[in-house]
């Protein structure tokens, strides 16, 4: 099998094509249609990350960084690609991004019938705080997820640990671009 490039940067006006159509085939409710510009014109407190496979947008994901607090806005991966350890990839930029910014807590929301993002998010030591009834579509439940003292170094010991088992997993099929990984290895 050819190894594959896997980058993960910062979003951009040309990527949101490809955006919207994981979103379509990922969401029933889309966001409006020029969300994800005005998103990206809000600099000081959107951070929106995409991950690309040989230059294909596979995943992205996008929040809000208010003070101390990150908020997850938007998340998916295309379903091609999905259960490929994607996701953890993404999240684990972000935390990491988000903690250098000086983040101290994050929170989300999560359809209660996604089992496998719930999952992911309490890998990374998400707990269910809260639900927002019929949040989505009108009909599913919402669960609020909130993480705590991710500047901590026990969190950064999380972090890591996730790297040193899953992200070295997708190693064996992509190669990591130079925007994924810092000169010493890491995932930025």
């Amino acid at each position: 099998m050819d190894s594959e490039i896997l980058t993960i940067d910062y979003m951009q006006q040309e990527d949101i094509p490809f955006i919207r159509e994981i979103e379509k085939q990922c969401f029933s409710e889309l966001w409006p249609e020029d969300g994800f510009e005005r998103e990206l014109t809000n600099t000081k407190v959107a951070l929106y990350l995409v991950l690309k496979i040989d230059g294909t947008v596979a995943g992205y994901m996008g929040s809000w960084l208010i003070l101390e607090e990150a908020h997850i806005t938007t998340f998916a991966v295309a379903p091609k690609f999905q259960g490929k350890k994607i996701a953890t990839l993404l999240l684990l930029r972000f935390m990491k991004e988000s903690i250098s910014r000086g983040v101290k807590w994050s929170t989300l929301e999560v359809n209660e019938k996604n089992k496998a993002a719930i999952a992911l998010y309490e890998k990374f030591g998400f707990k269910k705080v809260g639900t927002r009834k019929k949040y989505y579509n009108g009909t599913d439940d919402g669960h609020v997820m909130w993480v705590g003292k991710i500047y901590q170094p026990e969190y950064s010991s999380k972090l890591d640990d996730i790297e040193s088992s899953d992200a070295k997993n997708i190693d064996q099929n992509y190669l990591i671009g130079k925007t994924g990984k810092t000169a010493s290895g890491k995932y930025q």
